[in-house]
């Protein structure tokens, strides 16, 4: 019974084995093929090969474009959008009272807290 249950274990680790084996053979086959393949198209210098690798070429430059204009309009977005909360905050400043905005701000430190620990604020009048 033992070597019959040594036998199986043994046949698994050999499956596993002969997998790692396979995998490793396939993966070695296709980067060999592929390399192979690689330099088969760069040796292509035809019409055709020249205007794809052109097409790619630019369809990649103008996509690196577009991110990077993307991102310098995010940023410009982003900058405005907080200077206009900054003037926003400034006039709010004239208009209200500073004691209105003393009250503002203790309730909303009262809020605050009350959600950290959880406990229901004390109603004031």
């Amino acid at each position: 019974m033992e070597k019959q249950i040594l036998d199986i274990l043994n046949a698994g680790l050999g499956i596993v084995k002969t997998g790692q084996e396979g995998l490793e053979k396939a993966k070695a086959e296709f980067t060999k093929s592929f390399q192979d393949l690689a330099a088969k198209g760069a040796a292509d210098n035809s019409e055709s090969s020249v205007r794809v690798r052109e097409f790619v070429d630019k369809f990649l430059n103008e996509a690196k474009e577009l991110t990077t204009a993307a991102g310098k309009s995010y940023e410009d977005v982003r900058v405005k959008v907080l200077e206009r909360y900054n003037q926003l905050v400034e006039e709010a400043k004239k208009l209200v009272p500073q004691e209105q905005v003393d009250a503002i701000k203790a309730k909303l430190s009262e809020v605050t807290e009350t959600v950290k620990n959880g406990i229901p604020a004390k109603k004031t009048a």
